[in-house]
């Protein structure tokens, strides 16, 4: 695969996630103000609109806002860069891998928008689970960014390591 490849894989499929994250989360703030909480499927699916000024399950939140800023604002930037960066330099990644960059990067991009527009807080919006066992509230950039982990997770379970050869040791 041709860098020019895989960096319109990884632009498209970043831009999918953060034009899709930003609809949700548009149609949902006007839908839904601070406070409410409307149930879905007995209870199963949550609708819980709040501005998350942490991380996953509001971890940070409590930071101090430059440090908050550092971590959440510029630390994910670093991040994104280097998964760009991954992606148009080597050589042997595999396509699973560019789309697996590509959602974690829409993601994170998406939920940089938020940051810088809202005032340091994420909007966030969505909860699953059965009685006491929840999720976090969280958003579609936060799915993206999930199912690029585990898919880079899983990619890499199951490739096989690559043995220096015998022949030069």
């Amino acid at each position: 695969m041709t860098s020019k490849q895989k960096l319109a894989i990884l632009l498209l499929g970043a831009l999918a996630w953060i034009v899709v994250d930003q609809l949700t989360k548009a149609l949902f703030k006007a839908m839904l103000t601070p406070g409410d909480v409307v149930s879905l499927l007995a209870g199963s699916f949550l609708l819980i609109p709040i501005y998350n000024h942490g991380a996953f399950l509001s971890l940070g939140a409590g930071m101090s806002e430059a440090s908050r800023n550092a971590v959440f604002i510029f630390g994910v930037l670093v991040i994104i860069v280097g998964l760009v960066g991954w992606v148009v330099r080597s050589r042997r990644i595999r396509r699973l891998e560019v789309v697996a960059v590509a959602c974690i990067v829409g993601g994170g991009i998406s939920n940089l928008l938020d940051r810088c527009f809202y005032g340091g807080g994420v909007f966030d919006f969505l909860n699953l689970g059965i009685g006491y066992v929840r999720t976090g509230v969280f958003n579609v950039a936060d799915v993206g960014i999930m199912l690029g982990v585990v898919l880079l997770l899983l990619n890499g379970m199951k490739r096989k390591p690559v043995l220096p050869d015998a022949a030069t040791s």
